[in-house]
C-alpha cells in the first residue's frame, strides 16, 4: 500500500473510488481496499449492463445498488434514477467507477491507438500507461453525489510480474491467473482528494481528469519503467508497506458460506432447492430487468 492509504482507511467516510483499470481482478482489489477500510458492504459499483445478465448476480448487484451503463449507447437518464437512490444519506456508499470504461489490455493493441488517436485528435495529453478517462459518467455521478461524498479516492493498482525480462508491459493477469498464484504481489497507490477539490461543471470536470490520469502515468512509470532495478526496488522509493489481513477479517465469512453451502452439496433435496433457485431466481430476476428497462 502506498501514498495516503493507511490515513484514508482509517476514516468512516462516504468514497467515490476511481481506479485505472486493466484487469478483471480489479474488482476484488477494490473489497481488498473496502475490508481494510471496515467498509466492505459499502461497495456498489458502475459496472457495464451485460453484466445484468448474469444468473441472481445481475438482480443483486441492481438491488444493492450498482448502477449498469451501456457502452457506445450511453442512457444519461437510467444512470440518474440509479444515482437518486445512493443521495440517501442513510446508505453509506464507496461507488466504484472505472472512468477509462474499459480495460488497458496490451494484448488489444487497437483499444490502445484508438485512445491516443483521440487524444491527438483533441489537442490532450498521450498517455503512456492508461485510456483516456471518459468524463460523462464520471461527472453524473459527481453531479449527483458530490455533497454525499465526503472525498474521492484516485486509486492506482499495479500487478507485479507484468512486465517481462526485456522491459516489456504484458498483459495483467486476469481472474483465473490471479487465482492460480501467477500474481505474487500487488501494488496499491490511494490519493486521498477532499471532494471540495473536484470541479462540479462538465467541462472543468474533463480537464481535472485528464490531469489526474497524466499524475497516474507518472506514477506508472515507477511500476512499468523498462529499467528492472527500479521496478526491483520501487516499494523502497515511494515509501510502501506491506498490508497483512488477520485471519479473522476473512475467515468468519468463509466458515458461514460453507456451513450455508453444504446443504445445498451434500443432500438430493439441497440440489433440487439449489437448480429451482437458479433456474426460477434467474428467470424473475430477467424478469424484473425487462420490466425496469421499460418504465
Amino acid at each position: 500500500m502506498y501514498g495516503d492509504a493507511d490515513e484514508a482507511l482509517k476514516k468512516k467516510e462516504s468514497v467515490l473510488y476511481l481506479a485505472n483499470h486493466q484487469s478483471t481482478v480489479d474488482w476484488l482489489i477494490a473489497d481488498m481496499v473496502a475490508l481494510r477500510g471496515g467498509s466492505l458492504g459499502h461497495l456498489r459499483y458502475v459496472m457495464k449492463n451485460t453484466l445484468q445478465l448474469m444468473p441472481l448476480y445481475g438482480h443483486y448487484f441492481y438491488a444493492h445498488g450498482c448502477i449498469y451503463v451501456k457502452r457506445g449507447n450511453f442512457n444519461q437518464g437510467k444512470m440518474i434514477a440509479s444515482l437518486d437512490y445512493l443521495r440517501n444519506p442513510n446508505i453509506p456508499t464507496w461507488l466504484i467507477i472505472f472512468p477509462e470504461g474499459t480495460r488497458y489490455y496490451p494484448g488489444t493493441p487497437k483499444v490502445i491507438q484508438n485512445s491516443e488517436q483521440f487524444a491527438r485528435d483533441h489537442n490532450l495529453q498521450i498517455l503512456q500507461h492508461h485510456l483516456v478517462p471518459k468524463v460523462k459518467g464520471t461527472w453524473l455521478v459527481t453531479k449527483h453525489l458530490h455533497d454525499k461524498f465526503d472525498a474521492l479516492y484516485d486509486v492506482s493498482v499495479f500487478y507485479e510480474g507484468t512486465v517481462d525480462q526485456s522491459g516489456v508491459r504484458g498483459n495483467a493477469p486476469q481472474l483465473i491467473e490471479f487465482l492460480l498464484g501467477k500474481c505474487k504481489r500487488v501494488h496499491i497507490h490511494i490519493r486521498r482528494i477532499p471532494m471540495s477539490e473536484v470541479p462540479r461543471e462538465e467541462d472543468s470536470l474533463r480537464a481535472w481528469l485528464h490531469n489526474l490520469y497524466a499524475e497516474k502515468d507518472k506514477l506508472a512509470e515507477h511500476f512499468f519503467s523498462k529499467d528492472a532495478t527500479q521496478r526491483a526496488t520501487v516499494q523502497k522509493t515511494l515509501g510502501g508497506r506491506v498490508s497483512h489481513l488477520g485471519l479473522w477479517s476473512t475467515l468468519s465469512s468463509f466458515i458461514f458460506f460453507t456451513a450455508l453451502s453444504v446443504p445445498f452439496l451434500c443432500t438430493k433435496m439441497g440440489h433440487q432447492l439449489y437448480l429451482h433457485l437458479l433456474m426460477y431466481g434467474t428467470m424473475g430476476s430477467y424478469a424484473w430487468l425487462a420490466i425496469r428497462s421499460v418504465c
